[in-house]
């Protein structure tokens, strides 16, 4: 008796909820249906309607009519909603049409509501009897929903069946599944005698019933669950109690899911129906869904017209500053900051006393972006503010003001417990570049967060000031890479040279970052040094980062060229820049140096081989020839070396049909130098003569 009562009020109270929902449904979802009820359907409403109110028969009338719906879940709302009526003539009709209705779609959803309502016979009757139908989709429907119904006469009736080897075995499998969700102690000894039965399957079924009903485990012999049956059907009232407390919890953690379910389903709709809106100018829609019960649907529809400035829109969220949900409050200030405007700047300075964290944080930050001086005030009242989020925005706000009242109530923040505060303040006095903030600044290098020294040197560097040099370069032995790594980039912002000896030292950090970041800063200090710049170059050099020494070198030629005391380490960087170019084989640029370096170093063979190469490559062959007969005119001893370099380039030409071009070339370097190189190769330059004279023709045009 107990556990029927307590079925009962749980049926009621569920029954209760899903009419709710179904209301809801019923109410959310643009559903339109043009089916046309045929003449027994409309005798059965009329019939259904008698003795009923206008106004109860029209809601009646529409709900019967949805029944019809090839949408299942408009179907499932209107059959709750007609049951939750109370009305035994609905109830009559409603067992009428799942009794002789064609349409199956229907008389499944009215299993489903029948098995979720449950206790009246009849129902119980026309389930029971549909456990047997050939539609095999009916046949689940009835089982699942008898599973439902957990009366004795409901578990007795499926019990009759379960044990009357006359019906199908199908069917009595379907009722063990359906005994299993009872969880009813009525259903475990004609769930043990079925394990007698010769099929494997129903067997199977049964024994996963007892387990789900007993949360037992004791395998599929009858012998042991009939054993735990002995033992255990003699349990207190008070310990079945609390077995039937488990259940009903269970149930309502399920109910519970369904209805968020149902919740998330009304909500995708309706956020599907404003999208279908988009593409018009028309915002009515979204201004509407901020009226909406469900907050995902308000605040779709809130982040909907952030996007527009129309006035309607500006005063919506300032009207939703003050809303009740604080996902509003926070969107809406946030929107605000991005509008602007003196009114909306008074609304967000009052977000500031909000009793939300969130709000008063982004209302902050939101002051801040505005960029009105008219907010300072109250911006320097939230430093005091109990949440540290809170005082960290107002800060970063008041950075972005610059106003100088800010300075030192920012500088006091410095000795606040929280780092997160610290690390704001200083980030927000980098903006001002003050220089009362230099020394607390410079103090906050000692700070015992990674981070606050971390920021300290990034603002420090900013401002650019000498006297945070040398307390920079101390902490370049940080043992955090992240605050090496700042403090690199702050001593290349303030570019002294006595940090480029300490930074070459950074370039063998074990930390990649720290040593690439080192070396970009040593390119960016402009350097007087001559001798500096050399300790960078060989510091490079040793890295074999060739691509920055060459950056270096081209500092050294530009700004020492043509000064004295100089001269002779000018020459030598700018052949070491030569031969840069010439390793990576950017032979344009090298040979524009080694013109010059040729001339210097009249005696250094290497260099002219070089150039000869550079030549050829960039394909500048006149230069070259006036380089090797320049050479073979200036170094008779040496001439041996370019006359090989001549022949080729000449015969190149032969080759390429410049005929009269080669007997020029012939007969020029023989009027200089009888010898042409010696006599194998004088013989070679004549035979090339000859053919290019042979060539010729009369009318000395080449062939």
């Amino acid at each position: 008796m107990l556990i029927s009562s307590a079925d009962k009020w749980m049926k009621k109270y569920c029954l209760s909820i899903l009419v709710l929902a179904s209301i809801s449904i019923y109410s959310c979802l643009i559903v339109t249906e043009n089916r046309v009820v045929d003449a027994k359907e409309e005798i059965l409403i009329q019939k259904t309607l008698q003795g009923i109110s206008p106004e109860l028969r029209i809601k009646i009338d529409e709900w019967m009519k949805l029944l019809y719906s090839e949408d299942s879940a408009i179907r499932t709302s209107a059959v709750i909603s007609l049951l939750g009526l109370n009305l035994s003539s609905v109830y009559d009709s409603l067992i009428d049409i799942l009794n002789n209705s064609d349409n199956n779609d229907v008389r499944i959803s009215l299993i489903k509501a029948f098995g979720f309502a449950g206790g009246d016979s009849r129902a119980l009757d026309c389930m029971i009897g549909l456990l047997t139908n050939e539609n095999e989709e009916m046949r689940i429907a009835s089982a699942n929903a008898l599973g439902n119904i957990r009366t004795k006469k409901a578990i007795a009736e499926m019990a009759d069946v379960l044990l009357d080897t006359r019906k199908p075995i199908g069917s009595r499998i379907l009722v063990a599944g359906a005994l299993a969700k009872t969880r009813s102690r009525e259903a475990v000894e004609p769930l043990i005698k079925t394990l007698e039965s010769d099929n494997n399957d129903l067997q199977l079924a049964a024994h996963d019933a007892l387990v789900e009903i007993t949360k037992q485990s004791n395998g599929k012999a009858k012998s042991f669950w009939q054993e735990w049956w002995d033992r255990n059907k003699v349990k207190t009232r008070e310990q079945w109690l609390e077995d039937i407390v488990d259940k009903l919890e269970e149930r309502f953690k399920k109910l519970k899911e369904e209805n968020n379910l149902l919740k998330d389903d009304i909500v995708e709709k309706t956020i599907t129906i404003l999208n279908a809106n988009t593409e018009s100018d028309n915002i009515r829609p979204f201004i509407d869904a901020l009226k909406s019960e469900y907050q995902a649907v308000r605040i779709h529809a809130a982040e909907k017209l952030a996007n527009h400035k129309d006035p309607e829109v500006v005063k919506i969220f300032v009207d939703l500053i003050s809303d009740n949900d604080t996902e509003i409050r926070v969107l809406a200030v946030s929107v605000l900051g991005k509008i602007g405007g003196v009114t909306e700047l008074k609304n967000l300075i009052l977000a500031l006393q909000d009793n939300e964290t969130r709000v008063r944080e982004i209302a902050a930050k939101s002051l801040g972006k505005l960029g009105k001086k008219e907010a300072v005030f109250d911006l320097l009242s939230a430093l005091s503010d109990t949440a540290n989020r809170v005082i960290c925005a107002a800060a970063e706000a008041l950075g972005e003001l610059k106003a100088d009242e800010a300075v030192e109530p920012l500088i006091n923040l410095f000795s606040n417990n929280d780092p997160k505060v610290r690390e704001s303040a200083i980030v927000a006095l980098g903006k001002f570049q003050d220089n009362r903030a230099i020394e607390p600044l410079i103090n906050s290098l000692k700070d015992k967060e990674e981070r606050v020294r971390w920021y300290a040197a990034d603002t420090l560097g900013k401002a650019g000031t000498k006297k945070a040099v040398m307390p920079l370069i101390a902490l370049l032995s940080d043992e955090s890479a992240r605050v090496r790594e700042s403090t690199a980039a702050a001593l290349g912002l303030i570019g002294d040279e006595s940090a480029v000896e300490p930074l070459i030292k950074l370039l063998k950090d074990i930390d990649n970052r720290v040593a690439e970041k080192a070396a970009d800063m040593l390119l960016t200090i402009e350097c007087e040094s001559f001798v500096l710049l050399d300790s960078i170059v060989n510091a490079f050099y040793a890295k074999e980062d060739y691509k920055r020494a060459k950056e270096i070198l081209k500092r050294q030629i530009k700004n020492y060229e043509g000064v004295p005391e100089y001269d002779h380490a000018f020459w030598r960087s700018k052949k070491r820049l030569a031969k840069l170019y010439f390793s990576s084989n950017d032979c344009q640029k090298a040979a524009l140096l080694y013109e010059g370096l040729v001339t210097h170093f009249d005696n250094n063979i290497e260099i002219k081989h070089e150039l000869i190469y550079c030549l050829k490559e960039t394909k500048q062959y006149d230069k070259l020839l006036s380089f090797l007969s320049l050479w073979t005119e200036s170094s008779l001893t040496d001439n041996h070396l370019w006359w090989p370099e001549i022949y080729e380039i000449i015969e190149g030409l032969f080759k390429d049909g410049f005929l009269g071009r080669v007997r020029t070339l012939i007969d020029d370097f023989e009027k200089k130098n009888p010898h042409l190189g010696g006599p194998e190769l004088k013989s070679r330059f004549y035979d090339l003569r000859g053919k290019s004279m042979a060539a010729i023709s009369p009318q000395g045009e080449e062939s």
